[in-house]
């Protein structure tokens, strides 16, 4: 037992080694059964403390495992969503790009049609209105748009002539008018109608579905009642801007070019 004195660190989990190297050898002279005493003490609680360790050290590793695998959980939801981002804005985009086709589509053959009736390149202002807008002061005068009405033009409830920006064929904003409308603020504006009676409506500008339009509204539909017998669906109407000086107000006159259907009754 003389080589196993050496081992003063190594203890059983409560006595010292020494101390129990002592209470072997009191008990029995045998080296034998030293031996055999020493390993039953010791022996069962060095593999009880094994087995704490690789339990404690299985732990260790199942928690890294189950974090990774809340983190991957995290990321694959992170991924679901992103993912499913980019197919909401793909379908937006194709839905936009449809609508988009048929408003190019729907501006093409508008053209065709124009150059069919003789109206590309469009027809000139009337004398008439001419006479009228410089009675006002007005100069600077500019086709804005030449156009087919639709019903939605024509409805009184919905109060309002649209003009798409894709069909706009000059610019007439200034730069602070551009502005004040980009703010989804209004401006009034002097209007000459078809039948040559001036007034007074405002200009806005509107997203209809995917597109961009100014909207001619305020007391639009006044205009409607006063030119029932004029305005009707597909008839084709220019609409002209004009600057009445000194302070360079805008102004519109709205011309019918071509009848349009009969038997339609402004509401």
């Amino acid at each position: 037992m003389s080589k196993l004195k050496g081992k003063e660190k190594v203890d059983d989990g409560d006595r010292s080694w020494l101390e129990l190297l002592n209470s072997v050898e009191a008990s029995t002279s045998s080296e034998g059964e030293k031996l055999q005493k020493l390993t039953q003490m010791i022996l069962p609680k060095f593999v009880a403390r094994l087995v704490t360790e690789m339990e404690n050290k299985m732990m260790v590793e199942k928690e890294g495992l189950k974090s990774c695998h809340e983190a991957g959980v995290e990321e694959g939801k992170d991924y679901l969503i992103s993912k499913q981002k980019k197919l909401k804005t793909s379908d937006s985009r194709k839905k936009k790009q449809k609508t988009n086709n048929i408003n190019n589509q729907r501006n093409r053959q508008d053209l065709e049609k124009f150059m069919e009736l003789g109206l590309e390149p469009p027809p000139d202002m009337p004398q008439a209105f001419k006479d009228c807008i410089k009675d006002l002061g007005g100069s600077e005068i500019k086709l804005i748009i030449q156009k087919f009405l639709q019903v939605t033009d024509l409805r009184s409830q919905q109060n309002r002539l649209s003009m798409s920006l894709k069909q706009i064929r000059s610019t007439f904003l200034h730069e602070d008018e551009e502005r004040m409308l980009n703010a989804k603020r209004q401006m009034a504006v002097t209007f000459v109608e078809p039948c040559l009676s001036v007034s007074t409506v405002n200009l806005a500008k509107w997203k209809i579905g995917s597109s961009l339009s100014y909207i001619i509204n305020g007391d639009y539909s006044k205009v409607l009642k006063n030119n029932r017998d004029s305005l009707k669906p597909n008839a084709v109407v220019q609409i002209w801007s004009f600057r009445v000086q000194p302070n360079s107000l805008l102004g519109f006159a709205l011309i019918k070019v071509i009848d349009g259907e009969d038997g339609y009754v402004i509401d």
